[in-house]
């Protein structure tokens, strides 16, 4: 994948400021990026502080041909010495331009001591100060007010950025961002990815062959962390579906971060009748969701209407519209980006279950049109959402970054 042609390679150092699991947004976002840009144009390393996975503290590896080094320090009250790891390491590789994911927290530090000698790409994927995750995030008074800061001031000092979505846009432009920094570049998935995902297909119709019709199951799949509703959401939808489909079971992939979740959805399908309804999965390799998602009939992607989820661009949602099973989601933020209502899947109003339940009901009673919809999902998604498509709108931040550089050198 070649960009927009520039000087002689130049060197990209990606910052970011978790480690690279259990969240997805360095491995799917940063790492993807970098593997489709790579070429005699850019050259890319990442480096990130692991204080959620303090497993990965110093380790140092290569992924997709991406070197990638996490700090020695993790912890949270080392904030200065994971800082300072990624500034020497910056100063010492001489690099020519930084990209930091996220405008909060370890990486986000870094980055301003390094924009001293090397243009800023901030990438937004996240609401994340007031009205947004600083809300929801269990955080502390001091965390809240430092996040804060960080992201409404980066976008008047950044050479550019690249945002996830409209909602992240319009939020950087509030926020002082001239508007031809901004760069909308929403979630993909790498053309591996894509495949692998959309052997669901053949799995699915072996699946089929080999079901006996009269004794089907209908199963509704959830694939979810349960940060993007109220829990409670699940049984009301799998309660209003079972007054037309009695047999139908719902499949959980994921978890929460504490459980609350769960004990929520379990206590409230006790009251409803419905425990025995619920399989739950836990946490899947990426390895496994092709065939958890053929093993389903259609899959519910509910949302609430809020600043987070308005500016959130789910790679679930992405990856459950590559598999082929018919989707249902909330018309929220981006998902009606990635969702062409009744083409490629369907949008349901948020805060209404029983709209959720009455589009799962329509698919289960007309598995030809799952099948379309299915197929036209997979087909938008290969042609629009591929990281094929969307990483040169990142090359063009950094040619902007590089030119606002030098413009301001003049």
């Amino acid at each position: 994948m070649h960009s927009t042609p520039v000087d002689p390679q130049r060197n990209v150092l990606m910052l970011g400021t978790f480690g690279l699991r259990p969240k997805a947004t360095l491995r799917y976002r940063a790492l993807a990026v970098a593997r489709t840009l790579s070429s005699n144009d850019w050259s890319f390393r990442l480096m990130t502080t692991p204080w959620d996975h303090p497993a990965d503290s110093g380790k140092r590896q290569v992924i997709d041909d991406i070197p990638v080094t996490n700090t020695r320090a993790s912890h949270p009250i080392a904030f200065p010495l994971a800082s300072g790891e990624m500034i020497w390491s910056g100063h010492r590789s001489r690099s020519d331009l930084i990209h930091v994911f996220k405008p909060k927290g370890f990486g986000d530090i870094a980055a301003r001591w390094l924009r001293h000698g090397s243009p800023v790409v901030v990438d937004m994927d996240d609401w994340e100060g007031d009205g947004g995750w600083n809300e929801i995030g269990g955080y502390g008074s001091l965390q809240r007010h430092i996040f804060n800061w960080q992201e409404r001031t980066w976008p008047r000092q950044a050479d550019a950025l690249t945002v996830a979505s409209r909602e992240l846009e319009r939020r950087a432009l509030t926020l002082g961002a001239p508007p031809d920094r901004v760069h909308y570049v929403p979630n993909g998935l790498t053309r591996d990815r894509f495949e692998e995902l959309a052997t669901a297909n053949t799995i699915r119709a072996e699946s089929r062959e080999a079901r006996n019709p009269l004794s089907a199951t209908p199963w509704i799949l959830l694939y979810t962390r349960f940060i993007e509703f109220d829990p409670i959401i699940v049984v009301r939808v799998l309660s209003a579906i079972r007054e037309a489909f009695p047999n139908t079971k719902l499949l959980v992939v994921g978890a929460s971060a504490n459980g609350a979740a769960e004990v929520a959805v379990r206590a409230a399908a006790g009251q409803a009748g419905l425990s025995d309804c619920i399989r739950w999965h836990g946490w899947a390799d990426p390895t496994e969701v092709a065939a958890l998602a053929a093993s389903c009939d259609v899959a519910i992607h509910p949302f609430d209407d809020n600043n987070v989820n308005r500016a959130k661009c789910s790679v679930k949602l992405l990856e459950l519209l590559a598999t082929g099973i018919p989707v249902v989601t909330t018309r929220v933020g981006e998902n009606a980006s990635f969702v062409v209502d009744e083409v490629s899947g369907l949008l349901s109003p948020p805060g209404e279950p029983t709209a959720i339940a009455r589009s799962v009901i329509q698919l289960l009673r007309d598995p030809s049109l799952g099948y379309r919809i299915g197929k036209a999902a997979q087909e938008r998604v290969s042609t629009e959402f591929l990281w094929d498509q969307l990483a040169p709108r990142v090359a063009n931040a950094y040619v902007r970054a590089l030119e606002a550089r030098k413009a301001k050198a003049r």
